[in-house]
């Protein structure tokens, strides 16, 4: 039986996985409840004290001493040692373009709303942070400011969990830093695992996937390979292909754009993860490899990967992408590019030397496959 029209809820727009975070950042910490001054003064203090991350600033001048100039809309200043951009517009997309390259971001919680807030406790601003509990919703950490012994009776009745949100005093920096870094890593993202299985073949002749160099398929080695050390693994394949597998296949939603399109796909699925990306044409590839990827990652890059000695460019495709590629990815392609490996070119990357370079080798003809074969046996 057919649900009446009226009780089918109409949808215009198609339902998308959303990235973690707020409007500016993925990881972004509002700190109010005090003077502007002694937000400034914190922030600087931590940031400082964790200085292998790329940690982030925004706030509002309550003086500004100099204005852009108005006959420009934007404007750009290269100043050598740092950037400079200003813009009149301010919204969403903007700012988190800007910021994306940042590990966390510390907001002066009293002028803008954040996803997660740290909450400082100043006698002088007690009625102040009262009005702003609409703000308080996802408290990480109290801090006391000097003089404040006590946690305020409102927000003990505004927070039901607030016994178990750490509480420290202003002046223990090294313990505030220390809970913030934890922050910090528990929001790294989880790995997935995605193998190329997308192509067509044609220069060599027959499905590389299906090829044996190991005693199975080699799409099914690749797969067992990655899916030992992520927490899941994806097959990424053409919408018109029929692949015999246990795992999950995901066929490219940006047509003829080979494997940048499959990672792009990925991405539009599971925004908030990072993948482990490696081609079906690659047999030398193996645990010891894919481990020391993943022991030398660093999550604040975009991505982390090989330098391949015989192109003399990163390998893009044996790399782990970090969700901060996405936004990157899809600006090249509204620039007309489909090159990962243009993409890490141009982007700020862990880039790995390897001692076995052969490893990185793949075969896309039938000679090809039978020297690889050759090294394998």
């Amino acid at each position: 039986m057919k649900e009446p029209k009226e009780n089918i809820k109409h949808s215009k727009h198609a339902k998308l996985v959303k990235p973690n975070g707020g409007a500016i950042h993925r990881l972004e910490l509002g700190f109010l409840g005090a003077p502007c001054g002694v937000i400034q003064d914190l922030c600087t203090d931590i940031a400082a004290h964790l200085s292998d991350f790329k940690i982030g600033y925004v706030d509002a001048d309550h003086h500004p001493d100099e204005e852009a100039d108005k006959v420009f809309t934007s404007s750009y200043t290269d100043k050598q040692n740092f950037h400079r951009f200003d813009t009149d517009t301010n919204n969403r997309v903007v700012n988190q373009a800007v910021l994306n390259n940042c590990t966390a971001i510390f907001v002066n919680g009293n002028h803008y709303q954040t996803a997660s807030q740290i909450l400082i406790l100043n006698e002088k601003k007690r009625e102040s942070l009262e009005r702003k509990l609409e703000r308080v919703n996802e408290v990480k950490l109290i801090i006391k400011d000097e003089g404040v012994t006590e946690v305020f009776d409102y927000l003990k009745t505004h927070l039901p969990n607030i016994d178990s949100i750490p509480i420290c005093n202003i002046s223990e920096i090294e313990k505030i830093t220390s809970l913030i870094q934890q922050l910090i890593n528990d929001s790294i993202p989880p790995l997935k695992g995605l193998v190329f299985a997308g192509g067509k073949s044609q220069r060599m002749g027959e499905d590389k996937g299906a090829i044996q160099y190991h005693g199975v398929d080699q799409r099914a080695y690749m797969a067992d390979l990655l899916n030992g050390v992520c927490t899941e693994t994806i097959l990424s394949t053409r919408a018109d292909q029929n692949i015999n597998t246990s795992y999950e296949t995901q066929a490219d939603l940006f047509i003829g754009l080979g494997p940048f399109g499959g990672l792009l796909t990925a991405f539009r699925n599971s925004p908030n993860t990072a993948f482990l990306t490696v081609p079906i044409d690659a047999p030398l590839i193996d645990a010891d490899l894919i481990n020391y990827l993943i022991q030398h990652r660093n999550s604040n890059k975009i991505a982390t990967c090989f330098y391949n000695p015989e192109t003399k460019f990163p390998e893009p495709l044996i790399t782990i992408w970090e969700p901060r590629a996405y936004p990157v990815l899809l600006h090249w392609l509204s620039q007309g590019y489909a090159c990962p490996r243009k993409v890490l070119i141009n982007s700020d990357i862990e880039m790995l030397k390897i001692d076995t370079p052969e490893k990185l080798m793949n075969a896309n003809t039938v000679e090809e496959m039978m020297k690889l074969k050759g090294m394998i046996e």
